[in-house]
């Protein structure tokens, strides 16, 4: 039986999971592992043996399956106060996404005797800067309620764009209606409660409602002149009218003469890994245990390795342990965990350890997969480099903003008047605490102590959409990895000025929100 879960240094008998981060962290790991076969799992299917019906089942699931990942990614993380990471913006493929609802809610709808289809307007914007998974979230219960009320009926999702006005979303289906009483509540912000006779509590349309605001839109109930209801998601234009991002994002990287070593003890998410990987043209060899692992790092050369964090007969922070331990050249190949285990208790605990850095299961872009492979090993990302910083170019290089107040600003409206003192507070203290230690760090050429921060602060900057902080770190990291000591001091100094900027930036939204008073 796999090990529980350990920090460095902690004794078998404190590993007793009381608290309730805990038993959090346990569930977190078991649940993303679940996910993981699940996912992983249907990405093995040969789609093109099944037939039509069976295909159209298949993509129900696969679409609920990555819905259901999201929920409980973000659900755990929210529920030990990871906050700061649930909203980041996302760039969201109209078309894809559109696509991907027929195949979540097609299935759903015949199973009932109705159906689902989407009409697609005329000049849609190919991209939203929105989160896939707060817009499927919305549109998912607006679909669900209005299977609900009205089965054995084509039920349809009308998107148009509205000239000066953004997109408009709308469900409509062929039902009862909505009543007034509901369409006021709606109106004055109340709680909703039951639609129907068939109806529950409503709470599909409140957590709709609820959530629109927060991504900025507008949703309103309505009864069409033919019958049935209406229920419209207005998003504006600041969500639509963005730049097209770069599509060759999207496509995998060519890991090509890479040697990776892949120390993970499920077979299904073995067999996953060493297709993806595969693809991408690396040289792939799995092992099923730590013990096994450390064994082939004694017997064969690699570049990197990715080790899952709770195997059978040596955990994988023990595997890290025993090579950061060595005095040979494999103690500092980059070691990076492939884990289900990423709430911020279990971060610290693998940074700990001696990883590079953390890959979340279940992988969810293999383009960022392979990108983050090569970030670990020191290659070319098609991302800023060293040199682009050397060369003071930041302006031309693809940096990107320094803060987007927009988005920041956006970030304290979801958190509300409550949650958004601590927060910022939260912010101060982490930025703060990453500051102190890269100043140690780059002092007494700690590279350790650099690419951990450096990873912290990632993170952060990435959260709030300091973009330019966001690249100047990675930039740094990569230093770090590379053992570039001469050119450290160089490459933190404008990393170091975004970051107090970002200090300060947080200082002064603190001083315009300060904690309520306690009664």
């Amino acid at each position: 039986m796999a090990e529980r879960f350990m920090a460095p240094g902690q004794a078998p008998d404190a590993a007793r999971f009381a608290t309730r981060s805990d038993t959090l962290q346990l569930f977190s790991h078991d649940i993303r592992s679940a996910m993981s076969d699940v996912i992983g799992g249907l990405r093995l299917l040969d789609r093109h043996r099944l037939a039509p019906e069976e295909r159209l089942q298949i993509d129900r699931v696969q679409a609920a399956a990555d819905t259901l990942a999201g929920l409980v990614d973000g659900a755990l993380l929210a529920a030990v106060g990871d906050r700061l990471f649930q909203h980041e913006e996302q760039w969201l493929a109209l078309d894809d996404w559109l696509t991907s609802l027929v195949g979540r809610w097609s299935g759903r709808a015949h199973a009932a005797g109705g159906d689902f289809a989407i009409a697609r307007g005329h000049d849609l914007p190919p991209f939203l800067s929105v989160s896939q998974l707060m817009l499927d979230r919305i549109i998912g219960n607006l679909i669900a309620n209005a299977l609900l009320h009205a089965p054995a009926t084509l039920v349809t999702l009308r998107v148009a764009a509205l000239p000066e006005q953004g997109l408009a979303l709308t469900i409509r289906d062929h039902g009862p209606g909505f009543s007034p009483q509901i369409q006021a509540l709606m109106r004055d912000g109340s709680e909703i409660g039951p639609r129907g006779p068939h109806a529950g509590a409503g709470l599909g349309l409140r957590i709709a409602a609820g959530l629109s605001a927060e991504i900025g839109g507008r949703l309103t109930l309505a009864n069409h002149p033919d019958g049935g209801g209406e229920a419209c998601l207005i998003l504006t234009p600041s969500i639509i009218a963005t730049p097209q991002p770069r599509r060759d994002s999207d496509v995998p990287p060519d890991l090509g003469g890479l040697r990776i070593l892949v120390a993970e003890d499920n077979l299904t998410n073995q067999t996953i890994l060493r297709q993806i990987l595969g693809r991408m043209r690396a040289d792939v060899t799995c092992v099923a245990d730590g013990l096994a692992a450390l064994d082939a790092l004694s017997r064969a050369a690699f570049d990197i390795a990715l080790i899952d964090i709770e195997m059978p007969r040596l955990s994988g922070l023990e595997v890290m342990q025993s090579v950061r331990a060595r005095s040979d050249a494999v103690a500092a190949m980059p070691m990076v965990a492939l884990t289900a285990y990423v709430l911020r208790d279990n971060r610290e605990a693998i940074y700990a350890a001696g990883a590079d850095g953390i890959i979340g299961k279940p992988i969810s872009s293999v383009a960022d997969f392979g990108r983050a492979i090569l970030r670990y090993v020191g290659r070319p990302t098609g991302l800023p480099e060293p040199e682009d910083v050397l060369r003071d170019d930041l302006g031309a290089t693809g940096f990107g903003k320094v803060l987007d107040q927009d988005r920041f600003a956006a970030l304290l409206a979801v958190a509300g008047d409550d949650g958004a003192p601590e927060l910022l507070m939260r912010l101060q203290e982490d930025l703060g605490a990453v500051l102190t230690a890269l100043d140690r760090g780059i002092a007494n050429a700690d590279l350790a102590e650099i690419r951990s921060q450096t990873h912290i602060l990632i993170a952060f900057s990435g959260a709030v959409r300091a973009e330019r902080l966001y690249r100047l770190a990675e930039v740094l990291n990569i230093a770090a990895k590379r053992r570039r000591m001469d050119d450290l001091a160089a490459l933190y100094a404008p990393c170091r000025s975004d970051l107090q900027g970002l200090i300060a930036t947080v200082a002064a939204h603190a001083a315009r929100n300060p904690p309520p008073i306690q009664k």
